[in-house]
């Protein structure tokens, strides 16, 4: 777990600095959003780990439901705020997007390459 949040907050660097030379194209909350998915990302992790110790089926179900409902809270906050923040509603929604995708896939990558070790350990 240790490494994993090391990792992440070299990740969440990388993307601070991106973002500052980018922040013309991002919404004006682009640092909430990239608090708010390091804090998932971490949890995810976490409560993922603790669905691997107990059972591999049990994990493949929490990850599929997670991952289902976290699209259906992010779908909703995106829709929200353009809703009532229309003039900036793109530029969230595609900030949103992206930093979505980036923590996606390296929490989907950490995971995997942590299945990988523990099957070649058994």
């Amino acid at each position: 777990m240790n490494k994993f949040i090391k990792q992440l907050c070299i990740l969440t660097l990388v993307i601070i600095v991106a973002s500052v030379f980018a922040r013309n194209i991002l919404t004006i909350w682009w640092p909430a959003i990239v608090g708010f998915f390091f804090i998932v990302s971490i949890v995810m992790f976490y409560l993922s780990g603790k669905a691997k110790q107990k059972d591999m089926r049990r994990f493949a179900n929490f990850y599929m439901a997670s991952t289902v409902v976290k699209m259906m809270v992010y779908l909703s906050i995106i829709f929200l705020y353009a809703f009532n923040f229309r003039e900036d509603g793109k530029r969230f929604a595609i900030t949103f997007l992206a930093y979505y995708l980036i923590y996606s896939v390296f929490e989907t990558y950490k995971l995997t390459k942590k299945d990988k070790k523990t099957d070649g350990q058994q």
